[in-house]
């Protein structure tokens, strides 16, 4: 096997590696990518895809105890015929109050 081919494969099993230790530790994929347990999952809503497909926004509380840190995670889920997608939004609460805010502003 070549040097090049060596050096990939280390860098991928890394990198997998890595992901598959914060699904372990944080008990979820979502804690993973966020760094963090989930709490609680305080609720979620469905919005209007694109090309028959389904996004779901949900709202965690999240907990990282190495850090003594709470904070909001906001997934949004993507799922079409063939496809998927996770997008995170790690906010401080203080942030997160902030949106709240912003969010009853627009809806009035």
């Amino acid at each position: 096997m070549d040097p090049a081919a060596i050096i990939f494969v280390t860098i991928f099993t890394l990198v997998i590696g890595r992901f598959v230790y914060g699904r372990v530790k944080y008990g979820s994929w979502t804690g993973a990518f966020a760094g963090g347990r989930i709490e609680r999952t305080i609720g979620e809503v469905s919005t209007t895809g694109r090309m028959a497909g389904r996004q779901v926004l949900k709202v965690h509380a999240m907990r990282n105890d190495d850090k003594n840190e709470d904070f909001v995670a906001l997934g949004v889920t993507s799922r079409t015929f063939l496809s998927g997608s996770l997008q995170l939004y790690k906010l401080s609460k203080y942030d997160a109050q902030q949106l709240a805010n912003f969010l009853n502003q627009a809806a009035k």
